[in-house]
């Protein structure tokens, strides 16, 4: 999913178009901000985490893309959401919630055909002595922290965005320390995890970033936050060990002249139906908004919206309206879905979304997920479907649209030809 910020001229063009100025050509970037603001032309397609389905489709080389070519990575990345379709194709490093660790000396479990992941059985800090361990600050030959900077400086040279990745406080400290021990330790030694975010904060992400910026230019980075999500932790975690330090990370970064967001802090990843909780959803709604964009915000993020009540997510749109903010909405479906569903049900999925959330505008979609055995039909009748049911103004009866699970080029065919076209430089 896409969080990169437009540019300021996008922004402007963006937000004239929703007001009206409809003679305005939109691009991705200024589209997505007439999304938020009002109506574009159409509804615009986000880009995808794709990280290791891209592997299935280019047939890469494992190692190469996790491990040793920052550039290589994001080049199949970008070349695979390209052939999708995709508006914005984008190529970020993907293990955003391992590099800092690894940096530092942190054990990960590495595998070949998938991402590593940072061993909880053995963290770096199990003790509030071991942070006094750890050498600081991280530097560019540390880990594969040249990977991450090589990831940026090519996604950069391709798309003309230049934005960093980062592990979010929260999910930092479950790294570094173990979310077995944090949630242990929220409850038995509450004051250490709240010197542990600062000391993540100061000590490790600020510095990191401000790495990032110098061997990139990017002044923007988001933060990923897999862990501070509902039912991982509870509301009463988010408000004091989650949001103030999110905040707090904004405030410091600020001051070196730098823009920091964590991403999906309170997300709602519920999936039994049978649980869901309105209230607590709306509530993860209205806080992930406005720590992200400063207003309520309908995020389907890693959860299963595919299962959630349309009534309630209609409920909170107008509810917020009606206070004067109208929220808009992020919709997407889980990765088991987009995976496991028939292009059929996929088409229905963004046609229902599209009916009962879309029709006034402030929509988007995107592609949270996409696993590695997805088939690539399905990502491709998935945005053949948002570009079939999504021009405005939005048809007023979308059943009589017939939907066709779109033909397409093999990839590798694909790609031949955008080489040999010029269009795409191959792999060194």
């Amino acid at each position: 999913m896409s969080f990169v910020r437009p540019s300021t001229g996008d922004a402007i063009k963006g937000f004239l178009y929703a007001k009206g100025l409809r003679f305005i050509n939109l691009n991705p970037g200024s589209r997505s901000v007439a999304a938020i603001m009002g109506k574009p032309d159409h509804i615009p397609i986000g880009s995808a985490q794709i990280h290791v389905h891209t592997l299935t489709v280019a047939k890469a080389d494992p190692e190469r893309f996790h491990q040793k070519d920052g550039a290589y990575c994001t080049d199949v990345q970008m070349n695979v959401q390209k052939w999708y379709g995709f508006e914005t194709p984008m190529g970020m490093a993907p293990e955003a919630y391992n590099y800092e660790v690894e940096a530092l000396g942190g054990k990960l479990i590495r595998s070949r055909n998938h991402m590593n992941t940072i061993d909880q059985s053995d963290p770096l800090i199990k003790k509030r002595e071991d942070m006094d361990k750890i050498k600081l600050p991280i530097e560019r030959d540390w880990g594969r922290v040249r990977f991450v900077i090589d990831s940026i400086l090519r996604n950069q040279e391709r798309s003309g965005l230049c934005s960093g990745v980062f592990c979010a406080p929260f999910s930092f400290i479950c790294g570094i320390h173990s979310y077995p021990r944090v949630i242990l330790n929220i409850r038995k030694n509450p004051d250490f995890i709240h010197r542990l975010l600062q000391w993540s904060i100061d000590d490790v992400l600020i510095p990191y970033l401000q790495l990032l910026k110098e061997e990139t230019g990017a002044k923007n980075s988001i933060g990923a936050d897999a862990w501070a999500v509902i039912p991982n932790i509870t509301k009463e975690i988010l408000e004091e060990f989650v949001f103030p330090w999110n905040k707090y990370l904004v405030e410091q970064a600020k001051k070196k002249g730098l823009s920091a967001m964590a991403a999906v802090s309170g997300d709602y990843c519920e999936d039994n139906p049978e649980k869901f909780d309105p209230d607590l959803m709306k509530w993860c709604w209205s806080r992930m908004g406005e720590e992200m964009m400063g207003m309520p915000f309908l995020m389907m993020g890693m959860g299963k919206p595919e299962l959630w009540p349309m009534d309630v997510m209609q409920e909170f749109v107008e509810e917020n309206k009606a206070k004067g903010s109208w929220p808009p909405v992020a919709a997407t479906c889980s990765a088991s879905y987009i995976r496991d569903a028939s292009p059929y049900e996929l088409a229905d999925f963004v046609k229902r979304m599209i009916d009962g959330l879309g029709r006034d505008g402030r929509f988007m979609i995107n592609a949270i997920q996409i696993p590695a055995d997805t088939p690539p039909i399905n990502v491709h009748s998935y945005l053949e479907a948002v570009r079939l049911y999504g021009k405005y103004p939005i048809a007023e009866d979308l059943d009589k649209i017939e939907f066709k699970p779109p033909e397409f080029e093999p990839y590798e065919d694909w790609l031949k030809r955008e080489i040999a076209e010029g269009q795409i430089e191959p792999y060194e």
